[in-house]
């Protein structure tokens, strides 16, 4: 909030007897989180405008007779601000809202989807825990009433935070939310002849701080405690969006939305929230095979070694990670350099909704590709353009590196014949239900996004590093092992770490445009590459480097 446009004005003030310095227009939920103190809210968001309903945020401030809430006070030089660390009277006054905000509550934790990672729990816990005084009947609302087709909610449990309604008006513009009546009768609801369609309307259960709105897809299908939770990467599109991934049984059970500010906010469209699983193939490749039968890697690799020295043609699917860009890279400057690569891309039309968090491409690492001197210019013709010298039968030798080397919408009759004619057709893949499966004379068993670690690079140039997010099956080997393996069969020599964890440890240290750059530094909301100056003496930023072999 810069009064030049340059940087920004700064105000000091304390916080529980702590000295900070925050920029102007700051709100003291804020200044207070910069002085390491959690000022505890329902209503606010950094991202929505200020309700200031809920009254969790009251603070003291000396020298002004009444506390004030965080979320609407702003900063100012001098100011001395007491919070529920230091000041009695906001500790009571915080319990006391609790209790409030808890009297019409329902008491059903047990069967509540919000339960393990509710902020009613939790707070109440942390500032109040004590029996409710409330003797009367309680006011019984809506239960279970579908918005739309992806969001249920139980009125019982609202809290009237509104984040909902302003999400709806204020981001998606699209308004489908409202409030009806007042006091303790008050209910979210439909506005008429609408219903909560719009391509993020997932979002707002993100958004919603108790159980009130709720997933119709994962409704009571599991306990948060029985999941393993994973911070990664969604993969749909080369948008980037942050997501915590809850997996059970090999299952994805639940996709959250993670606050990155310079990616997605807390935002999080439906596509890629609730289609995780189509990055899951229910059938998988276990085994190598060879002109349609099983074979072992022993076999299968010195077969799809011919591919060596020859025109080879490239599809390369666009949700690998950085890693193993450079890996092909560096496979085909040894073993063919006269190879031509396409990656799959395609853009789609994207309504206003989407505009504001999609990207107009199913290509999760298309700027990794590019990135790694695998690919340039327009993306979209030379895929084009290879599919068809493939379709016509002039691709005497084909690898299809990732599972979408080649979409499935694009993967027709003459494709298959040009596979299964081609001198030497060889593809990564795996789900076994793949069509190239029966068509390719040599398949090696891959491995989904979802299934390995390492870096991606988003539309917008940020470095952001997801992690792995199921466990790996046995059989199956990360598409950057298989090129190493297939390279030596080859009689060449590329990277095979000992994990991917070194895999990326050896392209940071190798690659002197990331310079400096730790894997903890790009899991920290990423690095953006436009802006990135390496911390190296060098100058002008150099081409991909190999990455060391620990071999």
């Amino acid at each position: 909030m810069a009064s030049t446009g340059e940087a920004p004005v700064m105000v000091t003030l304390t916080v529980d007897g702590k000295k900070v310095s925050v920029p102007k227009g700051t709100n003291l939920i804020d200044a207070a989180k910069a002085a390491g103190v959690a000022v505890p809210f329902y209503c606010y968001h950094p991202h929505l405008s200020v309700a200031g309903n809920c009254r969790m945020c009251q603070v003291q401030i000396k020298g002004q007779p009444k506390l004030a809430i965080g979320c609407n006070t702003t900063v100012a030089e001098g100011m001395e601000v007491l919070t529920q660390e230091s000041s009695k009277d906001v500790k009571d006054s915080q319990a006391a809202t609790l209790e409030f905000i808890l009297i019409n509550h329902p008491l059903d934790c047990t069967v509540c989807d919000q339960a393990g990672h509710c902020k009613l729990q939790d707070y109440h816990y942390d500032y109040n825990a004590r029996p409710s005084r409330f003797l009367e009947q309680k006011e019984h609302k809506v239960k279970a009433e579908p918005l739309g087709p992806h969001v249920i909610l139980d009125g019982e449990r609202c809290i009237m935070c509104t984040r909902c309604i302003r999400f709806c008006d204020e981001i998606t513009k699209t308004s489908e939310l409202g409030m009806l009546n007042r006091g303790d009768r008050s209910v979210i609801a439909i506005n008429p002849g609408l219903e909560l369609n719009n391509a993020l309307s997932g979002t707002v259960v993100d958004l919603c701080p108790v159980g009130a709105l709720t997933h119709r897809d994962w409704r009571f299908n599991t306990r948060i405690w029985f999941t393993k939770q994973t911070d990664s990467i969604c993969p749909g599109c080369s948008t980037g969006c942050n997501v915590k991934v809850a997996m059970r049984d090999g299952q994805v059970v639940q996709v959250k939305a993670r606050q990155n500010d310079a990616v997605n906010k807390e935002w999080l469209c439906d596509e890629g929230r609730y289609g995780f699983h189509r990055f899951l193939p229910a059938r998988r490749l276990l085994k190598p095979r060879v002109n349609g039968k099983a074979a072992a890697w022993e076999t299968a690799l010195p077969e799809a070694a011919q591919l060596k020295g020859t025109e080879l043609l490239v599809f390369v699917s666009p949700d690998l990670l950085l890693e193993e860009y450079v890996q092909l890279k560096n496979f085909l400057t040894k073993v063919a350099p006269t190879a031509t690569v396409a990656l799959a891309y395609r853009e789609r039309s994207l309504n206003e909704v989407e505009k504001i968090l999609v990207s107009p491409d199913y290509a999760a690492n298309f700027r990794g590709a590019e990135y790694a001197g695998l690919v340039s210019g327009d993306l979209e013709s030379a895929y084009n353009a290879a599919l068809e010298k493939l379709r016509s039968g002039s691709a005497a030798h084909v690898l299809v590196v990732g599972e979408r080397g080649i979409l499935a919408s694009d993967i027709d009759d003459r494709v298959l014949a040009a596979m299964s004619k081609a001198k030497r057709s060889v593809a990564m893949l795996c789900d076994e239900t793949n069509k190239l499966v029966s068509a390719a004379q040599v398949v090696l068993p891959g491995r989904s996004i979802l299934e390995k670690a390492g870096m991606l690079i988003n539309r917008a140039q940020r470095l952001q590093y997801s992690d792995r997010v199921v466990d790996v099956l046995d059989g199956t080997e990360p598409e950057w092992r298989i090129l190493s393996r297939l390279a030596q069969a080859c009689g060449a020599r590329l990277a095979d770490a000992a994990d991917e964890r070194t895999l990326t440890v050896s392209l940071l240290s190798s690659e002197p445009r990331l310079a400096g750059l730790r894997i903890a530094t790009v899991k920290a909301g990423g690095v953006c590459l436009k802006s990135y100056q390496p911390q190296t003496s060098a100058g002008a930023p150099a081409p991909v480097g190999e990455m060391r072999s620990n071999a």
